[in-house]
């Protein structure tokens, strides 16, 4: 009864804080469909392609064409998407992704509350401590962002719980725990490979500190344990390389696999000390705001990495007061040592690590999710020693403030002093993370351009299209506009993770790179806008041939968020005019181009000409104007 009153609860929340899809749409509502939100879509559209067109779930080219995206290597998630493909198949990657984002955090408050039931006796401490860690304010600003590979954190606290049963309790068959510690660990690796990793280093601190911690306290200990540990975690890690091995090797080595390096500014990326204690200015809408370029057009903290100070007061104030449960030290050192990591690579903790293969490309504040793990056993532990603490009211009778040997409470313990410390501290610590927070979620319809919906859907499945923007830059729409469309089309650009380049480029590689991050920055970049010169044709040219590109699409909507549209559909159009040669077919208000088997000749215009076309409210509200104002303007010669 109490498991299915706290999921439900739980559930209810989760529904909440995503009213805005629930109460409209959510075949159709998200929070963008840009950004990084497209990048969600898209992986969680791909198992619902793949098993009915009898395709690898590990590798595809139907995005980053010809090349491909390997999805081990990249942020998927299959063990989220594929179980969800039937949703899919119904209702649309979109739908699933709303399924998905509703139920991460109550999968993980019930995996948080179902370890902490293991050393509590009094439910509702249980139940905070769940609610804290899945609705941590981690999990809430990945949600905003529909990062569910990383909101979906329902697997450390088993692997928390699968390691204190073997290196602690021993109660229970070392060989059969073991098992089931590889495979939370195979699972993990399909829910996201960086929050295996992360955990995978707090389990190697954790288990030095428990083995440092029986040497002093008692050596005797590690003999009578030492060989029920070694058999359960030697079964684990074999369980894990026989379920692993070939994905990993796959990821790392495997075409388009991981790159040496995948955020080369990655040391910048730690949280700032001050955030543990006080949450950072919201980022507003505006044209500068920061969460809109990563699909998210709310108002909203950015909370990684933050406890408050009534949290913190709460376990430090614990961690005084029932000082004698060790368990609350040895959590306590992980959370430091944790949150320390999370602080990147100007703090010394990060700094024994940063320098190892693969563990380097690690984004340090994501360690603020397993930080939030410690902290949560910290606080139920605390909120449950303080329910059977003995404070009472000076006169009364103190058996009848106590639970009874069942754990459960007298009439008069509901009442009592300690009762009401213990929902003290829950208030102190979960009220100011609850204010932080700017609830619901902002959501929006999915734009979709209506050539996506309608032309796109018809067009036969061997197409390839580059679409503006380039969906290989910041603005990844596109990615949505495939996943809603089926997929049914290949895409230039796309993916989350760029792979190494070639080690000896060949000149059409280095011209082809040279296009993409034209592209990209005529996109979302900041530097110079394209002004149709031939060598920036000549190089489109290249690049449309290798990539085996059949239609060029750029949609029009001048309406649309910048995040949306890009820097400049007129210039767009313009450059992509001059390169092709003609003008576009305006379809389904969308600017067209099909590639022909022989291009006509580049349209050469001055770069003074060239701004004039893609310059003017006139050209900014009818695109095709510039296109016809470069024809006009240029005079052709040899492709």
């Amino acid at each position: 009864m109490a498991h299915g009153v706290a999921a439900a609860i739980y559930l209810v929340l989760a529904v909440a804080l995503w009213w805005g899809v629930w109460s409209t749409h959510p075949t159709s509502t998200a929070t963008c469909g840009c950004g990084d939100t497209s990048i969600v879509t898209w992986f969680m559209a791909w198992p619902s392609y793949a098993l009915t067109h009898g395709q690898s779930l590990l590798f595809s080219t139907r995005v980053l064409h010809p090349a491909g995206v390997n999805l081990p290597a990249n942020t998927s998630f299959l063990a989220i998407s594929l179980p969800l493909a039937p949703v899919t198949w119904l209702f649309g990657p979109v739908a699933s992704l709303n399924v998905a984002a509703t139920l991460a955090p109550v999968a993980a408050a019930l995996s948080a509350r179902g370890l902490l039931l293991r050393w509590t006796t009094w439910w509702p401490a249980a139940f905070a401590a769940g609610l804290f860690y899945g609705f941590s304010p981690f999990v809430i600003e990945n949600l905003s962002l529909q990062h569910v590979e990383f909101a979906t954190l329902v697997v450390p606290p088993l692997l928390v719980l699968c390691l204190d049963e073997l290196l602690v309790r021993q109660s229970g068959r070392a060989w059969l725990w073991g098992l089931g510690l590889g495979g939370l660990c195979a699972l993990q690796f399909f829910i996201s490979s960086e929050v295996l990793a992360m955990c995978a280093l707090a389990a190697g601190v954790g288990t030095v500190l428990l083995v440092l911690a029986c040497l002093v306290r008692a050596p005797s200990a590690i003999v009578r344990r030492w060989r029920h540990a070694v058999v359960g975690l030697v079964v684990a890690a074999s369980t894990a390389v026989v379920l692993l091995a070939y994905p990993a090797w796959y990821a790392v080595a495997g075409p388009q696999g991981l790159p040496h390096r995948v955020w080369p500014y990655v040391q910048y990326f730690g949280s700032d000390w001050r955030t543990l204690f006080f949450p950072a200015a919201p980022h507003d809408r505006g044209p500068n705001a920061v969460l809109e370029t990563y699909g998210y057009f709310g108002s909203h903290p950015l909370l990684l990495g933050y406890l408050g100070l009534g949290m913190t007061a709460v376990l430090v104030v614990g961690l005084a007061w029932f000082r004698l449960d060790r368990r609350l030290w040895f959590f306590g050192a992980l959370l430091v040592i944790v949150e320390g990591m999370s602080l990147g690579a100007r703090q010394w903790p990060w700094r024994l690590f940063d320098h190892l293969p693969l563990i380097a490309n690690i984004v340090p504040d994501r360690f603020a999710g397993v930080a939030d793990l410690f902290a949560a056993i910290m606080f139920g532990l605390i909120v449950d020693h303080a329910r059977r603490s003995g404070v009472r009211w000076p006169g009364r009778d103190r058996a009848a403030m106590q639970p009874t040997e069942q754990g459960t409470s007298s009439p008069t313990a509901l009442w009592s002093p300690a009762t009401m410390a213990a929902w003290a501290l829950v208030a102190l610590a979960l009220v100011p993370i609850a204010v932080a927070y700017r609830l619901p979620f902002t959501t929006r319809p999915v734009d979709v351009p209506p050539w996506f919906t309608t032309v796109g859907a018809q067009v036969p499945t061997s197409d390839v299209v580059l679409t503006y923007p380039f969906a290989s830059s910041g603005l990844r729409a596109p990615m949505t506009w495939q996943a809603v469309g089926a997929l049914r089309w290949s895409m230039v650009g796309g993916g989350s993770i760029t792979p190494d380049p070639p080690a000896h480029p060949t000149p059409s590689q280095r011209s082809d790179a040279r296009t993409a991050a034209d592209l990209s920055n005529l996109s979302d970049g900041y530097g110079p806008l394209p002004t149709g010169t031939p060598a920036e044709s000549a190089r489109l040219r290249l690049a449309i041939r290798d990539w085996g590109v059949t239609t060029v699409v750029v949609p029009s909507e001048a309406r649309w968020p910048v995040a949306l549209r890009g820097r400049s559909v007129p210039i767009a159009v313009a450059y992509l005019t001059a390169a092709l040669g003609a003008r576009p077919l305006h379809q389904a208000n969308a600017w067209v181009w099909a590639v022909p088997a022989q291009f006509p000749p580049v349209r050469v215009v001055t770069a003074d000409a060239f701004t004039a076309c893609t310059t003017g409210p006139q050209v900014a509200r009818h695109p095709g104007l510039a296109a016809d104002c470069v024809l006009t303007a240029s005079h052709g010669t040899a492709p």
